[in-house]
């Protein structure tokens, strides 16, 4: 799934479902793009932006989903 960097707009804060809904921090991360953060993006909640270049390169990753059965 293709990701974006977004920040909360002045003012508001934005759940983040992908992290138990902590707050997305200030200085904004990766997420999914997505119905729920198009709507984010739609409602001004948060802005799109480009990554900071001093991003920690863990979050610049985008997690791989595994497969598998839960026995």
């Amino acid at each position: 799934m293709t990701r974006i960097y977004v920040k909360p707009a002045e003012g508001r804060a934005a759940p983040d479902p992908e992290k138990g809904y902590q707050l997305l921090p200030k200085e904004g991360g990766l997420v999914p793009n997505n119905a729920y953060w198009q709507r984010r993006l739609k409602d001004e909640d948060v802005i799109k932006t480009k990554a900071p270049k001093e991003a920690p390169a863990a979050e610049l990753v985008v997690p791989k989903t595994v497969k598998g059965s839960m026995s």
